[in-house]
């Protein structure tokens, strides 16, 4: 039996499964150039090549190298939307990773039952049609990217200290959902 793969460009949707799967409490988003963010205890750690951790709450705090940011209204308002939309793809990836476990469930399930009947032909079309609705819902990943760079890119042009931790870039955003 075949096991049908999902675009390789979705890498932000299986690392978070395989956080999931490793029962940690915290998922991580990688866009190919090293760990980018990390969930875990309610904040935000985000990762730049020559640069401190950095890391956000939902408040709108903003920390670099254990020191406070000081933020006004506004550029706390844009914090929170930068972590908000990263908290929205952690969801949407929470999601594909369990219908992801759930398919190879229904794998094991249809294998071993088409062992003992004998009857193997439409395993394929079976998981194919699973692999596509765990695929399109993959797919949806790509399309919050846009907001995520949206709501980095006004955070950078505003908070300078965190300008460079936005490296989320338009060709991540094209590259997501092909191969």
């Amino acid at each position: 039996m075949r096991i049908p793969s999902l675009s390789a460009g979705l890498g932000i949707g299986l690392v978070l499964a395989l956080s999931l799967a490793a029962c940690k409490p915290q998922a991580s988003i990688n866009n190919g150039n090293g760990k980018i963010a990390r969930f875990g205890d309610g904040e935000l750690t985000i990762n730049a090549d020559g640069h401190p951790k950095a890391t956000i709450g939902a408040n709108g705090d903003l920390v670099i190298d254990g020191k406070a940011v000081t933020l006004t209204p506004d550029q706390r308002k844009l914090v929170s939307a930068y972590y908000g939309e990263l908290e929205g793809i952690t969801q949407a990836g929470i999601a594909v990773g369990k219908q992801g476990a759930k398919m190879a469930g229904k794998a094991v399930g249809a294998a071993i039952s088409g062992v003992i009947s004998g009857n193997t032909d439409d395993i394929d079309a079976r998981m194919d049609a699973e692999a596509k609705k765990i695929e399109a819902e993959a797919n949806k990943i790509c399309t919050r990217l846009t907001g995520l760079r949206t709501a980095q890119d006004a955070l950078a042009a505003q908070v300078p200290a965190f300008r460079p931790y936005a490296n989320l870039d338009q060709q991540d955003i094209d590259d997501c959902g092909k191969g």
